[in-house]
């Protein structure tokens, strides 16, 4: 079985650590994990079984598409131990602003890391971004670009995932010097997807995955992305994410 993490590279220690337990713990054979590209996920979908870190927006797309997608379960993050699994689209500004008001700001240049993101463009716009305020829009490709644009001046916001800035935070300290500007949200946390298989399959990798927190290794592993637990979800819980993706429709093409 493969597995392949989309959520960028600040998570892979935690999504490895987590693939590791699965395999041992549920008696399966995995590939290591590997990042993989949007650009392959429908081939990547319609193959064989396998296991994914992914974004909810791609997820309900793919799914809704016909592909097999099954979401088993997703992150709590430990900043909010006592939550439902979710996240924060984080406006973030460039050092200059800390202090001020969103609502006072007007004529700023926005970074988002593409239009297909949920947390970096879809989640915001979906809740109410108010363009009207950026005479730029400048898609960086990636999270962590875009807050280095930010701490370069050359650019004044952007959105981004509050999971990931979590994860970014420990290898770029300096990303705790941007402002949080405004917040939505919040949307469903990623989940982890399993890619065709059975009922069975899919209930022995759900098990294993929501009871990690139960144990000091499964504990060593969730600390590795900053999240308290897994909690089993499914398709439903990811209406959220499609209803904001309709109303981002109108402000993306």
């Amino acid at each position: 079985m493969r597995a392949y993490a989309f959520l960028g590279d600040a998570l892979l220690p935690y999504q490895s650590a987590v693939v590791e337990l699965v395999r041992d713990r549920a008696g399966l054979e995995f590939a290591p994990l590997v990042s993989g590209d949007l650009d392959e996920l429908e081939a990547i979908a319609g193959g064989e079984p396998a296991l994914l870190f992914l974004c909810g927006l791609p997820y309900v797309r793919t799914r809704d598409q016909g592909f097999p997608l099954r979401a088993l379960a997703a992150p709590v993050s430990s900043a909010a131990p006592e939550a439902r699994p979710g996240y924060l689209s984080l406006l973030l500004g460039r050092p200059g602003l800390a202090g001020q008001e969103f609502s006072e700001l007007s004529e700023l240049r926005l970074g988002i890391n593409s239009r297909d993101s949920m947390s970096g463009w879809v989640l915001p716009v979906g809740s109410g971004l108010p363009l009207e305020r950026f005479v730029s829009i400048t898609p960086t490709g990636a999270h962590r670009r875009s807050m280095e644009a930010l701490l370069r001046d050359e650019i004044d916001a952007a959105p981004i995932d509050s999971m990931l800035l979590a994860g970014e935070l420990a290898a770029t300290p300096a990303f705790a010097t941007l402002p949080v500007l405004a917040e939505y949200g919040p949307s469903p946390s990623p989940p982890i997807v399993l890619v065709g298989g059975d009922d069975d399959l899919a209930e022995r990798i759900t098990c294993v995955l929501e009871c990690l927190h139960q144990d000091e290794a499964g504990r060593a592993a969730l600390s590795l992305g900053r999240m308290a637990r897994l909690e089993r979800m499914d398709d439903g819980d990811y209406d959220l994410t499609r209803d904001c993706d309709r109303r981002a429709a109108a402000c993306t093409r």
